[in-house]
């Protein structure tokens, strides 16, 4: 069972079990392959740079995807053309700088002994972003836009979890949609201890 992460000796540690470290993995690698840069680096500073700008490669449309939108949201709501000019801009180095904190969280957690997960500070700080990432599209997949939308998700799982340990019959969530509710609480709880423990520094 994991345990709440607390700052000791200059480091994080807190505590998950095999099983809950390769989910939490599963879903870090799962966000950075949906996140990675649709082209890859030549290599060459500025021919990377000119390739941002649009220039000799058509600039990135709008994503289509809900999820993928919030995470690589447009700079300007109102303004189309500025939005695209942006995203031409900064959406190649986006994709890349999530890519690279996504994978710091995964190798930090692959590199763990279960139970126990100790890490250093750099490495907790790159998880609590990460799983912001992977919050977000989760958040997005279950369809929650506010703080009402989280508390009633709250609610909707623990009466689940209410009603599969009495066997039920009223129980009509989605299978589906149950796991994912798990992961957004257990991600959501993990993340704000992973918080309150830097927070001490």
């Amino acid at each position: 069972m994991a345990k709440a992460f607390a700052l000791k000796k200059g480091r994080i540690r807190g505590g998950m079990d095999a099983e809950e470290t390769a989910v939490v993995v599963h879903l870090l690698t799962l966000t950075r392959d949906f996140v990675a840069p649709q082209r890859a680096d030549t290599g060459d500073p500025l021919m990377d740079l000119i390739a941002g700008m649009g220039e000799g490669d058509r600039a990135p449309d709008q994503p289509s995807d809900p999820a993928l939108l919030r995470l690589l949201p447009p700079a300007h709501r109102t303004d189309a053309e500025q939005a695209a000019e942006f995203r031409a801009l900064t959406e190649h180095s986006l994709r890349q700088r999530k890519t690279r904190t996504l994978e710091a969280a995964i190798e930090a957690l692959q590199g763990a002994e279960p139970p126990v997960v100790d890490l250093e500070v750099a490495q907790a700080q790159a998880l609590v972003v990460a799983l912001t990432d992977v919050r977000l599209i989760l958040g997005e997949r279950l369809g929650l836009r506010t703080d009402e939308d989280s508390q009633a998700l709250h609610k909707e799982l623990a009466s689940a979890l209410d009603d599969s340990e009495q066997n039920s019959p009223t129980a009509t969530i989605h299978p589906a949609r149950r796991q994912q509710m798990a992961y957004y609480d257990f991600l959501s709880w993990l993340q704000e201890t992973l918080t309150l423990a830097l927070l001490d520094q």
